[in-house]
């Protein structure tokens, strides 16, 4: 029993990435919080996801490389 309990409070790592995009004419750095198993192409999906809520993405060139991946113990 204890160690089901022990799996049940276990949580994944979270990590915090710096994602440098290009798409069409826009480009910048966009902060992501992920999980530690996480692969790159999730972290752009969500890179994306968040990049769309500010404005509507533009059809076109796109590009995105993680420039920072670290583990990330805040809130």
């Amino acid at each position: 029993m204890a160690l089901k309990l022990d799996k049940m409070y276990e949580t994944e790592q979270r990590q915090r990435c710096v994602v440098k995009y290009q798409i069409a004419t826009y480009s910048g750095e966009e902060i992501v919080y992920c999980d530690a198993n996480d692969d790159n192409e999730i972290v752009f999906a969500k890179c994306k996801r968040q990049l769309s809520r500010d404005i509507p993405l533009p059809f076109g060139y796109q590009s995105f490389n993680i420039i920072e991946r670290e583990d990330y113990y805040g809130d």
